[in-house]
């Protein structure tokens, strides 16, 4: 059994990476604002016995400060010792919007909630990664560097999160920490069905596609897969 940390663990591919890893016997901190999401998956996942292999941590990553983050990392240090990976999957996305009239109060919210946010979390986990030998896995977007026009404050973060991951995977390579960015296809969610209505989810991948597909290129999953992600591992 192997402990991951999950972030934006409630919904979409983070839920969906959570029921993988469940299903493989691991055990799982899963981090996420919306509480009642997180505990719904809990029940869902622990409906015949309860396991005690499921840690659920609310969190805002847009409103948590420099006291949550030392809190946060001396719970997770303090309960667990040890972390096997850690999925930096939570994101906001915005409405698609030119920079010339980009808000300048929403501009701050995602870079600090998609890049900023991120570092923290890399902080407070990298002792405990750094000592299980463990792996980092940075979801990004492919979109963000094929078409990046409109992503705005978005697809800047995204590439600024990548280059963290870099930098990161250089500075301990001799210490075998293993990173991974995982450039995604668009693929069906709630939060992109909010941004294209007149879009069939049907006709995209699904989060179980993807969650299958990673986790086989990391080497957690044994499972034939598609090819949708592409997989940069670093240095």
């Amino acid at each position: 059994m192997k402990t991951y940390l999950i972030t934006g663990a409630a919904q979409g591919l983070g839920r969906t990476l959570t029921e993988q890893l469940y299903e493989l016997g691991h055990q799982m901190i899963l981090l996420d604002k919306d509480l009642q999401r997180l505990n719904a998956l809990s029940d869902q996942l622990q409906q015949q016995e309860f396991t005690g292999r499921l840690a659920l941590y609310p969190l805002d990553l847009l409103g948590a400060d420099l006291q949550n983050w030392e809190e946060f990392g001396q719970v997770i240090e303090t309960e667990f010792g040890k972390l096997d990976g850690v999925f930096l999957n939570a994101a906001i996305l915005p409405a698609f919007t030119p920079i010339e009239h980009f808000d300048t109060k929403q501009w701050y919210e995602v870079m600090h909630t998609n890049l900023n946010a991120n570092f923290q979390l890399i902080q407070q986990t990298l002792p405990l990664l750094l000592k299980a030998k463990g792996d980092l896995v940075a979801i990004s977007d492919k979109d963000c560097f094929d078409k990046p026009a409109f992503y705005g404050a978005y697809g800047v973060a995204k590439a600024g999160l990548e280059q963290l991951i870099k930098s990161l995977a250089n500075e301990h390579c001799e210490k075998c920490l293993h990173c991974y960015i995982a450039r995604t296809p668009a693929f069906a969610t709630e939060a992109r069905g909010r941004l294209f209505p007149g879009e069939n989810p049907m006709q995209l991948p699904q989060t179980s596609e993807i969650a299958v597909e990673l986790l086989t290129k990391m080497g957690i999953m044994d499972k034939p897969s598609t090819d949708f992600i592409e997989i940069i591992s670093t240095p």
